[in-house]
């Protein structure tokens, strides 16, 4: 089985915070109602308010919050999609053995979902991803891997592009999986 998108090395992370996306994932089911609130409206109501929530998590995983708005926009994207998965509930959102593309296809997202997501670019990208975990979350799909979605929204392209393929991946073969469970030998 191929191994999942690796884990981008956050610039300013500590030895102790080696993996800056699981420490997110694992702090915003703790946060505070309130705060999870926040990170899952401010796309919504497009307040920079819950930026401090997510500058807060980002200290707290060992990073420094970069001041170019365009490095830091990665890890609010991550932050709001982790408080979207972790719910109301305040469910861990991440799973490095659920792969997103599998539960993309189990969400039932269309093949045609699937090539915007996987071909969009900058603010449409943004789009896509928030589009795609509001159905991941809505259908109870969490956890998933959110290393493969953080790769996806990064500022390396080469990782970007392995994070498409490997949704792609994921998601026909489950796709093919859930065909043969269904198929009969009649």
């Amino acid at each position: 089985m191929a191994s999942e998108v690796a884990a981008p090395a956050a610039p300013g992370a500590t030895p102790e915070h080696k993996n800056p996306v699981e420490s997110i994932a694992g702090q915003v089911p703790h946060l505070s109602t309130g705060d999870r609130a926040l990170l899952r409206r401010m796309y919504l109501t497009e307040s920079h308010e819950a930026d401090g929530v997510v500058i807060r998590l980002m200290y707290r995983s060992g990073l420094t919050a970069p001041s170019d708005p365009r490095a830091f926009a990665p890890w609010r994207l991550l932050a709001h999609c982790a408080a979207l998965l972790s719910g109301t509930g305040g469910l861990y959102p991440h799973s490095t053995g659920r792969r997103l593309g599998a539960a993309l296809q189990e969400t039932g997202l269309s093949e045609n979902r699937l090539m915007r997501l996987t071909s969009a670019r900058g603010s449409g990208l943004e789009a896509q991803v928030i589009r795609a975990v509001r159905m991941l979350a809505q259908k109870g799909q969490a956890p998933v891997n959110l290393h493969t979605l953080f790769a996806l929204i990064g500022h390396d392209p080469e990782k970007a592009e392995a994070a498409r393929i490997r949704i792609a991946q994921d998601y026909y073969a489950a796709k093919a999986r859930s065909k043969e469970g269904t198929s009969s030998d009649d």
